[in-house]
């Protein structure tokens, strides 16, 4: 945390201004007000805000661009030039004609001498000084009204000289009927000559407004980290550790972005955007001269107070940071005033002071001498080791620091117990792998510490914790083997939850359960374990066998909290494969634990039944249980469940047909768990089917494959099963019947190898439909029989749709097209009724389009009911096909929402035609993905390209990524 290194050679460039982010609503509202005249707006804001790079957004403008734009600034000197910024701005008035002037504006001919040309003769100068200064004002009032149309921009008004106020009062006073002014000033520390207060008061008949800059939000921050990095996007979790560790200022944004940047070229690609790279970072170099210079300007003992607070590291109380500091009484008052009118230390509430950003207390932490760190950190340790409830974590810091390493090791290990105690599992993690990183630590201890830490990483999920688990069960040999049957169990659930390793996963906890015979109730937690069949190809018949021994253990059993968490997947197990009785035995349950890890077994119990009830389309189930088991994992901290329950939360919005903003939800949770087998597979079937309904068939085609569902041995098979319905779907969309047959021998050799039909209710209507495409009956028949069979009797009502849905593929196919549609019909009730709104309406266009070829012309409003549907849910290309089959059938059906004039705003078909020309869909793709023509393609292309401003098609992803509709909805 305070570890200090010497600092290597470098090279700092800045390449100019970057884009102006998160001030849209500033600029808006200061660009109406500049253009009623006369006008006046005080800009103030703390330093970094970004007023200067607001003043130059304002200079470029178009709204200003026929007038004259006049900039100047205050400079920090210790004697400032006269009227120095009004001057600098009215230097570029003579870059056009000027309006006539009268004699009085000769006397800015010596302050001025860039328009003596456009000026008057000097007059003889005044004998009373006040009546000459009188005259000055006046001239420039009339200069300024000479200059017809102009905005005066004045930046860092603190820095300026008293003249320069009196001056910008006067023609406050009286303001040219076109000019409009723009005064821009610090606050939160004072200016060396004297506070900035407000600048000058204006009469009724000008326009004004007062803009105070604050910090930007964590989306803003997110924008500029991704123009910055040149980078399509950046994770959520690195935009939030980003706007920590800078408060939101955009200049310490900038600064830490860049230093970011030219780390990157130094780093593996993997480390880039990593959250310990972020904490390793050296202050940038203008961030730092900055916070030295103010550091600098503070007393002796300031200096001190800010030199503890940085060692601190944490906001403080006064008291705290005095007595650090050796100060006491009124020394310390003025002490912590300076540091706070220097803008060093700031108020952060409760009585707590410290600084805004950590890179602002590395600042300062860097100008303190090894040897006086040392000493600090020892007082340190003294100072809050004897307050009531000793902060364990700060002790532990501090000791490390010191260089007390027994002290250190103590008061980490107490700090993670505590941390354990509190559910805070992340810092748990964080001390025990710090010390277990260290060497000379003796066996029992490793063994000891190794234990809580195995334990403990089960309620997260940090893949470094694997790595460290798998060291130590290689270098010590000797462990005793309930100690090493008790680290491989949690190895080997670690290794289940990731990517490609679940067979390995199960072999070490195979070993773990032997080894743990003499510890019966961690055997358990591995039998258990064993007992869960959702992952893998690994047959039903199997998992029946540890699922039997689970319960003959669970008699024996006294640990209330185990006995909990194996109550708890066997209820899950069961309302996975169908059963019903589970639902019954979860309403018995008591509702609160008595224990944190009592909560955290309850937590996972609520996110795995949600879970459950989603894949068997008990869906209002689902939803109330995923709501309250993300709250109930995140207040226990049990990450590793709420983590799970974000995927099966997007997967519901799915199915729901809640899709307006979905794709960047689901983008998210995916960032956020990028090693997490089951997220990462749940959330690519998510954006799988985002694609898939939005026709971009190779991008489905992609996230499909992150689902795992070529590689069924690797992910959880209902995810697994779904995704080959999804690309059966897309491959016959393409005509490719061969690649679809393809894909369903594979997906249902894992169904009938697996055993549990209910996780195949997304897989069967389509391997129905391929299999009949491509005349192999006896498949087409073999699989819907099958899967009858295997729900019979389920509390599963997705599957019962599922198979109604496809017994009217097989009759549609075989001719017997009225049949067909009743049975269509009733499949669309079924899934109306969950409700998956999005089966529901292909049922209901199925059912009609049988009906059509029946020869029933009524059927036609029906299927136009179904491409009205499709686009209201924001299944742009379905409702494409509906409305191509239409016209196929002679019919068209105009939308009902009624045609309006979109003026310079993307009608919902362009927006259509935008997205996919962003994603580098050719106009024969965007054609085939909307059941266009080519000819209506370009002409939408060519009003695109036009209402964007785009120069190219290329340029098309860029203006999308700023351009906001008025209204949006559907798959976004």
């Amino acid at each position: 945390m305070w570890l200090a290194t010497p600092r290597p050679t470098s090279v700092s460039v800045r390449a100019g201004s970057t884009a102006l982010v998160g001030r849209d609503v500033e600029v808006s509202a200061i660009v109406k007000i500049l253009l009623r005249r006369p006008a006046a707006v005080l800009i103030e804001g703390e330093p970094g805000m970004g007023r200067s790079r607001l003043l130059e957004e304002l200079a470029a403008r178009r709204e200003f661009a026929a007038g004259r734009v006049l900039f100047g600034a205050g400079q920090p000197m210790r004697e400032p030039f006269p009227f120095g910024p009004v001057l600098e701005a009215l230097r570029s008035a003579g870059d056009r004609p000027l309006g006539p002037l009268s004699p009085v504006a000769g006397v800015l001919r010596p302050l001025l001498p860039e328009l003596a040309e456009s000026l008057p003769p000097q007059p003889e100068p005044l004998a009373d000084p006040c009546a000459e200064r009188h005259r000055q004002f006046r001239a420039v009032r009339e200069l300024l009204i000479a200059c017809g149309p102009a905005l005066v921009l004045i930046d860092d008004l603190q820095w300026a000289d008293e003249g320069t106020r009196d001056l910008m009062r006067f023609l406050a006073a009286a303001m040219p009927s076109e000019l409009a002014v723009v005064a821009a000033y610090r606050t939160g520390s004072p200016s060396r000559h004297g506070g900035a207060g407000i600048p000058f008061r204006t009469p009724p008949n000008v326009q004004t407004a007062r803009v105070t800059l604050g910090p930007l939000d964590v989306e803003a921050v997110g924008k500029l980290a991704e123009e910055l990095l040149d980078l399509p996007r950046v994770s959520a979790s690195f935009t939030a550790k980003l706007h920590e560790s800078t408060a939101g200022i955009p200049f310490v944004v900038e600064e830490t972005l860049r230093a970011l940047r030219d780390a990157a070229g130094q780093l593996p690609i993997g480390e880039v955007l990593s959250d310990r790279l972020l904490e390793s970072l050296e202050v940038p170099i203008s961030l730092r001269e900055a916070i030295t210079e103010r550091l600098e300007t503070l007393p002796d003992p300031a200096i001190r107070l800010a030199r503890a607070a940085a060692v601190l590291a944490v906001p403080s109380e006064p008291s705290v940071i005095g007595e650090l500091a050796c100060l006491t009484g009124d020394e310390l008052r003025s002490a912590l005033l300076s540091t706070l009118d220097g803008g060093v230390l700031g108020e952060l509430g409760g009585d707590r002071y410290g600084f805004r950003h950590p890179l602002a207390r590395k600042a300062v932490y860097d100008t303190i001498s090894g040897p006086e760190r040392t000493l600090l950190h020892s007082r340190a340790i003294q100072v809050l080791s004897g307050q009531p409830v000793p902060p364990l974590t700060l002790l532990a810091n501090h000791s490390r620091a010191a260089g007390r390493t027994e002290q250190w090791r103590h008061y980490a290990e107490a700090a993670a117990d505590e941390a354990i105690a509190h559910g805070d599992t992340s810092r748990a993690i964080d001390l025990l792998q710090s010390v277990l990183a260290e060497a000379g630590l003796g066996e029992d201890d490793i063994a000891r510490l190794a234990t809580k830490l195995s334990q403990v990483a089960l309620r997260g999920f940090r893949p470094d914790v694997i790595e460290t688990l798998e060291r130590i069960l290689d270098d010590l040999t000797d462990l005793r083997p309930s100690a090493r049957g008790t680290i491989r169990l949690s190895l080997g659930m670690l290794l289940v939850r990731t990517i490609g390793r679940l067979g390995r996963g199960r072999v070490e906890v195979e070993k773990a359960i032997t080894e743990l015979v003499d510890e019966p109730e961690l055997a358990a937690r591995g039998i258990n374990l064993l007992a869960q069949p959702i992952d893998g190809l690994t047959p039903l018949s199997w998992h029946e066998v540890w699922m039997e021994r689970a319960r003959e253990v669970f008699d024996r059993l006294e640990d209330p909290e185990l006995r909990l968490a194996l109550i708890g997947d066997r209820i899950s197990t069961r309302a996975h494969i169908g059963d019903g009785s589970a639902w019954a035995e979860f309403q018995e349950l008591p509702d609160q634990g008595s224990s944190v890890a009592e909560r955290v077994q309850l937590a996972r119990l609520w996110c795995n039944l949600a879970d459950a009830q989603s894949w068997a389309g008990h869906l209002t189930r689902a939803e109330k249980l995923v709501t309250e088991g993300i709250r109930r994992a995140t207040d226990a901290g049990a990450l590793y469940a709420a983590g799970l329950a974000q995927g099966t939360r997007v997967r519901l919005d799915w199915v729901r047909g809640e899709w307006s903003g979905l794709a960047e939800a689901t983008e998210r949770i995916r960032d956020a768990y990028p090693d997490l087998g089951p997220i990462v597979m749940e959330s690519s079937l998510v954006l799988g089917e985002l694609a898939a309904v939005r026709g971009e068939f190779a991008a489905a085609q992609r996230h499909l494959a992150a689902a795992s569902v070529h590689a069924p041995e690797h992910g959880p098979i209902p995810v697994v099963l779904s995704a080959a319905g999804v690309l059966i779907r897309v491959l016959l969309a393409t005509d490719d019947v061969e690649g679809a047959c393809a894909v369903a021998d594979n997906a249902v050799a894992a169904a009938r190898r697996k055993g549990v039909w209910v996780w195949a209710a997304g897989l069967v209507p389509a391997a129905a439909e391929a299999y009949t495409r491509a005349g192999r009956w006896s498949e087409a028949d073999a699989v819907v029989e099958a899967f009858a069979r295997g729900v019979e009797g389920k509390d599963s009502p997705v599957s019962a749709a599922a198979l109604l849905a496809g017994q009217a593929i097989l009759l549609d196919a075989r001719g017997k097209h009225p049949a067909a549609a009743t049975v269509f019909d009733e499949a669309a009730a079924g899934y109306e009724a969950l409700p998956m709104p999005y089966q529901a309406i292909g049922a209901r266009e199925r059912a009609a389009l049988c009906r059509l070829t029946a020869g029933n012309r009524k059927a036609i409003e029906d299927l136009a009911a179904a491409a009205e549907a499709y686009e209201r849910l924001g299944a742009t290309r379905d409702a494409g096909r509906c409305r191509h089959q239409l016209r196929e059938h002679g019919a068209w059906a105009p939308s009902q929402r009624g045609r309006r004039g979109y003026g310079q705003e993307l009608s919902p078909r362009e927006l259509e035609v935008a997205r996919m020309l962003s994603d580098g869909r050719t106009n024969r793709e965007i054609a085939d993905g909307l059941f266009l023509s080519p000819r209506t393609v370009e002409q939408h292309v060519a009003k695109v390209l036009r209402k964007l401003g785009a120069r190219s098609r290329t340029d098309v992803a860029r203006r999308m990524s700023t351009y906001a509709p008025a209204a949006s909805g559907g798959v976004s």
